[in-house]
């Protein structure tokens, strides 16, 4: 924000000089080198306006700067951190005469912005100035602790901004990031005041796309905080709503908080910290779900319906936005989910170990589910996720038929799983082909499920329990006579 408000500043001095420039028969171009001259000594880099400079008093007065270019600085071979064809603004003319600068609609063409990490680890985005001292012991990330008097009392129509690009090159890890197009339609700011907001992009990473935007209301505030209220953020299918976030530059990262929103049918909290100075782009999070549907979420993340239920679920961790691999492969990180009335889709365990009993008793099996799947009231564990791994050693999910337990493993990147779990009947199989054996009922059945998630192997290991159990029954029996011969013999005997 501070580069935009520089250069909006730098457009004002231009349209006032036009002012001048009409009384005293000046070309406001003889004032281009003292725009870019104020540039470059804020901001420390190269700025180019690369065509004439064009303007108008009527039938309002306007400035037209035509292509600009914003070096990145050294290090970088000449590369623009942010060049754009064309950069026009109007001015109201009356608020001059009491000294106030109101900008019309900012209207930005075919802007492009790449941010660049060299190989050396520098990043172009990292702005410092001989002013602040960046270089000599400053804050490198260019921070003020707020705007000039004269810049924080500006006011600006809006901003319109087609045909964007945004590039992001890691050398130091091989990670490239593009967003393209861009729009933004951002209404009247003012300092401190709601501006309706408007973004749209298509992002793209290695085959991975994503449609997003986001509509709401953004609140500029002189301390550099932007807060997003009342605000809706989607990313493919991927919905967030009410979104109310505060974001805050501090000089070694941004952080998002408080943060809320609604989410699924629940709600949604987080603190999130982007380390932007740093390689890899590390992002911590602590964040938590309540109430979340989470068959659609689970859907819009994926593209696989296999869970539904309603869900509360809190993590706290870390992963790498910028490491040459998936984010979701660097991610280190603790949590625990507890997921109510919901089912499993795709299996009915009840049903399989019906199956499994008529095979071994050389009986018919049921017939198929057309929708198989596995109700549950409660389904919980907590996980530890180790570079992308999620582990967990104490899986419960209870219904009024089965009741499992168990432990495993899934690929958060790869989405691949490998559970052993352990099933009991607890109830009837009313329903999943009459009432199970006796000798089954409390006995635990391993179940083991591994494979991709869309489509995972599942098995039960029926006929050892059955084995195990009916050698117990005939232990049992054996005591049980040789119980009553020694009550016998006794009897004899007295």
């Amino acid at each position: 924000m501070r580069v935009l408000f520089i250069l909006l500043g730098g457009i004002a001095t231009l349209i006032v000089a036009g002012i001048a420039a009409l009384f005293l028969l000046f070309d406001p171009n003889d004032y281009r080198d003292s725009l870019t001259a104020a540039v470059e000594d804020q901001l420390g880099r190269s700025f180019v306006i690369e065509d004439e400079i064009g303007w108008s008093l009527f039938p309002r007065l306007s400035l037209d700067l035509g292509g600009i270019r914003l070096g990145s600085g050294d290090g970088f071979d000449d590369t623009p951190l942010l060049s754009a064809e064309g950069v026009s603004a109007g001015m109201a003319v009356m608020p001059l005469l009491s000294g106030q600068i109101q900008l019309e609609t900012l209207t930005i063409d075919q802007p492009t912005v790449r941010l660049i990490r060299n190989g050396s680890g520098q990043a172009n985005w990292q702005i410092g100035t001989a002013r602040d001292g960046a270089g000599e012991g400053g804050d490198a990330s260019g921070s003020t602790g707020g705007l000039p008097d004269w810049l924080a009392g500006l006011s600006l129509g809006g901003i319109d901004l087609s045909g964007g690009r945004l590039l992001y090159t890691d050398e130091t890890t091989g990670e490239r990031l593009r967003a393209d197009p861009v729009t933004l339609d951002l209404g009247a700011i003012a300092l401190g005041e709601a501006a309706p907001i408007n973004f749209e992009a298509a992002i793209e990473r290695g085959d991975e796309q994503w449609q997003t935007r986001i509509d709401g209301d953004l609140i500029i505030r002189r301390d550099h905080t932007l807060s997003l209220r009342d605000t809706a953020v989607s990313a493919n299918d991927l919905t967030l709503t009410a979104l109310n976030a505060d974001v805050v530059q501090t000089g070694e990262d941004w952080r998002i908080h408080p943060l809320g929103a609604d989410f699924y049918e629940g709600t949604y909290t987080g603190d999130i910290r982007l380390a932007s100075q740093q390689s890899r782009l590390p992002v911590t999070f602590d964040e938590g779900l309540n109430g979340v549907a989470m068959g659609p979420l689970l859907e819009a993340l994926t593209g696989i319906d296999r869970l539904t239920g309603t869900a509360g679920i809190n993590a706290d961790g870390e992963m790498a936005l910028s490491s040459g691999a998936a984010p979701l492969s660097t991610l280190n990180a603790r949590g625990d989910f507890s997921i109510r009335d919901g089912a499993v889709k795709g299996v009915n365990i009840a049903r399989l170990i019906r199956e499994a009993l008529a095979r071994l008793q050389g009986e018919t099996p049921p017939a198929a589910d057309a929708n198989p799947s596995t109700d549950f009231t409660s389904l919980t564990a907590s996980v530890v996720v180790r570079d992308g791994v999620a582990r967990s050693d104490d899986i419960a999910m209870d219904s009024p038929v089965l009741r499992l337990r168990g432990e495993g493993q899934t690929d958060l990147a790869a989405q691949r799983l490998d559970l052993s779990l352990d099933v009991s009947v607890v109830g009837s199989l009313e329903g999943q082909g009459g009432e199970p054996p006796e000798s089954l009922r409390g006995v635990s059945i391993p179940l083991q499920i591994e494979g991709s998630w869309s489509d995972p192997s599942i098995r039960l290991n029926i006929a050892r329990v059955l084995q195990e159990s009916q050698g117990t029954q005939i232990r049992e029996r054996v005591e049980e006579e040789v119980d009553r011969l020694r009550d016998r013999l006794e009897g004899l005997l007295d």
